[in-house]
């Protein structure tokens, strides 16, 4: 998967609406309505109305058609994230993965019953 590919999957999902902000702002940058993005992007204007506010998440392949539309690279809606933004969420991936991969190895429901117990209780007091 390319490298655009990857970072905009992983983005894109958690900032709907810092992305949908930045391309309603581009979209009238260029003086464009809703409905003539919609018309290029393939959807109703009421879609792009709401991946412009959030309310819907958009697909890597409809980013890419709205960047189209709107002749913007992704990276233009995507700027405002750091690299070390990418590498938490790396290394979250990771540690989920592992903890996940840990608990299916568990057959004991009881056991697995005490670890979401533990899990939660350590949640619980971190947040004091």
């Amino acid at each position: 998967m390319d490298v655009l590919m990857k970072l905009t999957k992983r983005i894109i999902g958690k900032n709907e609406d810092t992305v949908g902000l930045q391309i309603r702002a581009r979209r009238k940058e260029l003086n464009m309505t809703q409905g003539q993005v919609a018309e290029f992007v393939g959807c109703t204007a009421q879609q792009i109305q709401k991946y412009e506010s959030g309310i819907s998440k958009m697909t890597i392949p409809i980013l890419f058609r709205v960047c189209q539309a709107l002749r913007a690279h992704p990276t233009r809606f995507l700027s405002d994230f750091t690299f070390a933004e990418m590498q938490e969420s790396d290394r979250n991936s990771n540690m989920e993965a592992r903890l996940l991969n840990a608990f299916r190895t568990v057959e004991n429901d009881k056991v697995k019953e005490r670890i979401v117990n533990l899990v939660e209780a350590l949640i619980s007091t971190s947040t004091m």
